[in-house]
């Protein structure tokens, strides 16, 4: 997968669905259209995985620690842009799951959708 800052229009539409999932709404509400837009790109699970954890996570997860939450309705594109490429862990190993549960929650539930979406098997 190339860096970021070198597949920014096919990594844009991904981070603006995912973004979602740290606003201040209920992200179950989201997830059929994060799910859809994520099996409709040509990123593989993998790549769409360490899209999350590595570039979306670091950039927006600080919306939810603030109370109230900054934000409800998404972050501008080119900030968000601007805002991953500066937080991005790029090429980095993910984090532990089990040290923030609720992304591993969502990201189980979008990976599943994925999959369903796409046709393929689960992989244990």
């Amino acid at each position: 997968m190339k860096a970021p800052e070198d597949d920014l229009e096919r990594r844009r539409p991904i981070w603006d669905c995912m973004q979602m999932l740290w606003m201040d709404t209920d992200p179950a509400a989201e997830l059929d259209y994060i799910a859809q837009v994520c099996a409709d790109s040509d990123y593989s699970l993998a790549d769409l995985q360490a899209i999350y954890w590595n570039e979306v996570r670091p950039a927006v997860a600080f919306n939810l620690w603030m109370l109230p939450a900054p934000e409800w309705a998404g972050f501008e594109i080119e900030w968000l842009t601007a805002r991953i490429l500066r937080r991005s862990r790029f090429g980095r190993r993910l984090p532990r799951p089990w040290l923030h549960p609720n992304a591993a929650r969502w990201w189980r539930q979008i990976e599943a959708a994925i999959r369903q979406l796409r046709g393929t098997a689960q992989q244990g």
